[in-house]
């Protein structure tokens, strides 16, 4: 069991700061920036790359797997002023590889997430300390035991955001596809980076075999992920696509479906992590919300939690989520939970050392 003083020094050693960076050990930060000589990035979306530039110009080493790396150039997330240094920081690690730095050992550790998702594991002077990232809990996933300190995301953090039925999820969607090709002969998808690369999966693994037409951002970000060894295939950008007449899947950002054309000529699918009722609902004639998440809900965010058993959990509130629902939860169970960035850390840190701690 950890000391009074052992939370003491682990809030030395794990934070969150209000730009999202999350401080693990002496020199390494994540998915934010902080004057560190190791920034790490988890995966390739927006609200975990805060600060990268900053970070470029700043840190010496900026670390991901492979893939990650990639597509964080192929998605034009890096100034072209900045290409180069990040070309000369950037250090790929492949997941279960570990590197050590100035007295930190840092591993990166699976997690169901988007292609190339990590999860980051540190080890300073004796302390084990842990960052989840995002991630859906499965069997890609691998759940850290043993930790002294776990931060956690709480994109999912609120009781009320369960998906009892998220197993069906992938078939209904395969299910949906065939029907609107069938009736169709067109399909429109509509999501976000790394969540349409995941459809796409999901569909080729389900014997979807129709062509899928790509705008050139996503057409770049798949056409990388096959070279990392993920299969999908047949797949064409759209600038040559779109002569294509009947039998396609168009896939498309998220931030065009509110222009989709319902002329009865197509049948639109929105993939939505924000359905927590039932694992599809029609939205209009010629358009269905599917219940495609690649976050855990509520109840694996506890579940992981409950697996690993950590001294000290960190809840992320530097994202989008619900970080004091999930932590109310936590200390309901017992834990020593605490929310960051927060301004009332040492008040949260003393309900844990007065008696809330599990015995």
């Amino acid at each position: 069991m950890l000391t009074a003083g052992d939370y003491r020094r682990l809030l030395e050693l794990v934070y969150i700061s209000e730009g999202g960076a999350v401080v693990l050990g002496r020199n390494i930060s994540a998915d934010g920036h902080a004057d560190k000589p190791v920034r790490v990035v988890t995966h390739a979306h927006i609200d975990h790359l805060k600060g990268l530039e900053e970070s470029i110009r700043f840190s010496k080493t900026i670390v991901g797997t492979a893939v990650t790396l990639d597509l964080v150039e192929a998605l034009n997330y890096v100034g072209r002023d900045l290409l180069p240094y990040y070309r000369l920081k950037r250090k790929p690690i492949g997941l279960n590889e570990c590197m050590s730095i100035e007295g930190d050992r840092m591993c990166l550790l699976p997690a169901s997430h988007i292609p190339g998702s990590a999860q980051v594991y540190v080890e300073h002077e004796g302390f084990k300390l842990g960052y989840t990232g995002d991630f859906k809990l499965g069997e890609g996933t691998v759940v850290m035991k043993g930790l002294d300190a776990l931060v956690i995301e709480a994109t999912y953090g609120n009781p009320k955001h369960r998906r009892p039925f998220k197993d069906v999820v992938p078939e209904m969607l395969a299910y949906l596809v065939e029907e609107g090709l069938a009736r169709f002969r067109r399909v429109y998808i509509y999501g976000y980076h790394g969540k349409l690369q995941e459809a796409m999966l999901i569909l080729r693994e389900r014997g979807v075999e129709a062509p899928f037409v790509l705008p050139r951002k996503i057409f770049n970000a798949t056409r990388l992920l096959e070279k990392h060894g993920f299969k999908i295939g047949n797949y064409v950008s759209e600038e040559t696509g779109s002569s294509m007449g009947e039998g396609v899947v168009v896939f498309k950002h998220m931030n065009t479906a509110e222009y989709r054309r319902l002329d009865g000529g197509s049948l639109h699918i929105v993939l939505s992590g924000w359905e927590f009722n039932e694992p599809f609902r029609r939205v209009d004639d010629y358009t269905y919300l599917i219940a495609l998440s690649d976050h855990a809900d509520f109840d694996d965010l506890v579940k992981y939690v409950e697996a690993g058993d950590p001294g000290l959990v960190v809840v992320d509130a530097s994202r989008d989520g619900d970080a004091w629902s999930l932590r109310d939860a936590l200390v309901d169970k017992g834990y020593c939970a605490i929310v960051m960035p927060s301004g009332r850390v040492a008040e949260q840190l003393g309900e844990c050392m007065g008696g809330l701690m599990k015995p």
